[in-house]
């Protein structure tokens, strides 16, 4: 049986105009600046909203026919369940593909006010300094952090239709490419969802071209995550910082990154996720068909009958749900793609940027390990920096990595990819490190219960999650670096 639903989406995606802009509203509002900034949470779980958003329609729509309302209602909620529960082994999330400045600088003069500083801060080239500790990668980004310069000209603001994006700091090393911006617009930003954390859920459509490579115009999905951590300052403006994982990217190629280079930058689009997903209903026929099918399988509509069902009736079941589904997609195209005018608001560009960036390597740590075996399993290198460790492996969607600290926590992931698996540090020792090579399955459906569900506590005092790892994981490698202060 699959495990996984794959509707792949295209990259063609046809953006609505958007309407005509208002006059700028006052945005001098400290306070309020300063009760945001001051919160902190960490990086949002980005899987729980794909599989909301790719997997949160209704599956059997007909379970009691002509009772749509009903349906729509209460009946939502339990067929969204029983998909969890058929797909529970999702493996692999991909985001889909993203194939007058001077005087709007001005417009980001937006001052927060906080004790821990002498004076008051602008937003715009302090990003970091506001933001660093709640972000998902948190940290001291001060030191590190230079502001965002074209050929020494200074920060560069572009104005689109009335909404402005401004870029303010970059922070790279071999690791990650860290920029922070501003989006500010003359009207009000629409309401957006918020993900666990409280944040809300933006993503930006964009390139990315590096001079000293030969790819011109890179998707920045690619190998950075187009999800926007950040916070809204006002109810016009929202700042942020983007991820860039330069060593997955770079991984393999013959290519050195230098110490000094040139960026490209093209926004062109940016979306944020409706609070409500006005995508068309299923037809009626497309539901009646569902319902032929499984009345001519001899499969009952109920949630009852499908914990019933052997596996041969799941897989028929499976087939007709996703012929329905297809057909929806054929009809609405559009619907394929995560970021679409039904699931987002959205604001066109191009937004274009060039700028200068400096490596800078303090405090980053790389240890080349190069112990794989035949069928891919172990480790290629670990990559530590003041925020983050990376862990590059050989790609293999039938493992799952995950990270111990020294005092043998579990440490939240940051981000996964094909070929690295990355951890924020911040709140954790990294003096020591234990990294574990499971099976996919097994850890999510045993290893992650075991030591996530109620009751860890007590199950501890007679083995540990990480004794559990030793026994049962594919492959563990202990890795030290310099004892931390």
């Amino acid at each position: 049986m699959n495990k996984q639903h794959n509707f792949s989406p295209s990259n063609d995606t046809k953006l609505d105009d958007l309407s005509s802009v208002l006059s700028p509203a006052d945005t001098q509002l400290d306070n309020q600046i300063k009760k945001t900034l001051d919160g902190t949470f960490p990086l949002p779980e980005q899987v729980e909203m794909a599989k909301k958003e790719a997997f949160a329609k209704v599956r059997a729509i007909a379970a009691e026919k002509g009772k749509e309302e009903e349906h729509n209602s209460s009946g939502a909620l339990a067929e969204k369940t029983r998909l969890h529960k058929k797909h529970s082994k999702i493996r692999k999330l991909l985001f889909p593909s993203f194939a007058g400045t001077g005087a709007a600088i001005a417009l980001f003069c937006i001052f927060i006010s906080n004790p821990v500083f002498a004076v008051q801060i602008p937003i715009v080239g302090h990003i970091f300094e506001t933001q660093g500790q709640s972000l998902g990668f948190a940290g001291d980004y001060t030191n590190l952090a230079e502001p965002v310069n074209k050929a020494g000209t200074g920060i560069e603001s572009i104005t689109i239709n009335g909404n402005t994006i401004t870029l303010s700091e970059v922070y790279c090393n071999n690791a990650a490419l860290y920029l922070s911006l501003v989006i500010h617009s003359e009207e009000k930003l629409p309401e957006t969802e918020l993900n666990q954390e409280n944040k809300p859920i933006i993503y930006l459509k964009n390139l990315i071209d590096f001079d000293f490579d030969s790819e011109e115009n890179i998707d920045w999905a690619i190998g950075g995550d187009p999800y926007i951590d950040g916070k809204m300052v006002d109810e016009n403006t929202f700042a942020g910082v983007l991820r860039f994982d330069m060593g997955q990217y770079f991984s393999g190629m013959d290519t050195e990154v230098p110490e000094n280079f040139q960026l490209k930058f093209t926004i062109s689009q940016i979306a944020g996720s409706r609070l409500k997903d006005t995508s068309p209903e299923m037809p009626k026929e497309l539901r009646d068909e569902y319902e032929a099918g499984m009345k001519e399988n001899g499969l009952g509509l109920t949630e009852e009958d499908y914990e019933q069902f052997t596996e041969e009736q799941k897989d028929i079941e499976h087939q007709l749900f996703s012929n329905m589904w297809n057909a929806y997609h054929e009809m609405y195209p559009e619907t394929t793609q995560l970021i679409n005018k039904y699931r987002n608001w959205l604001m066109d560009g191009p937004w274009e940027f060039e700028f200068d960036v400096t490596m800078n390597h303090e405090d980053v740590v790389r240890k080349d390990i190069n112990d794989v075996d035949e069928n891919g399993l172990g480790l290629i290198a670990v990559t530590k920096t003041p925020m983050e460790i990376s862990v590059e492996l050989e790609e293999n969607p039938d493992y799952f990595v995950t990270i111990l600290d020294a005092d043998g926590n579990e440490m939240k992931e940051g981000g996964y990819t094909g070929y690295t698996c990355t951890v924020a540090t911040s709140d954790h020792d990294t003096s020591k490190i234990d990294i574990y090579i499971c099976d996919y399955i097994e850890y999510m459906d045993e290893l992650k219960v075991y030591r996530w569900s109620e009751g860890y506590e007590k199950r501890a005092k007679e083995k540990t999650y990480k004794q559990l790892l030793d026994e049962r994981s594919l492959y563990h490698k202990e890795i030290t670096f310099e004892k931390e202060p």
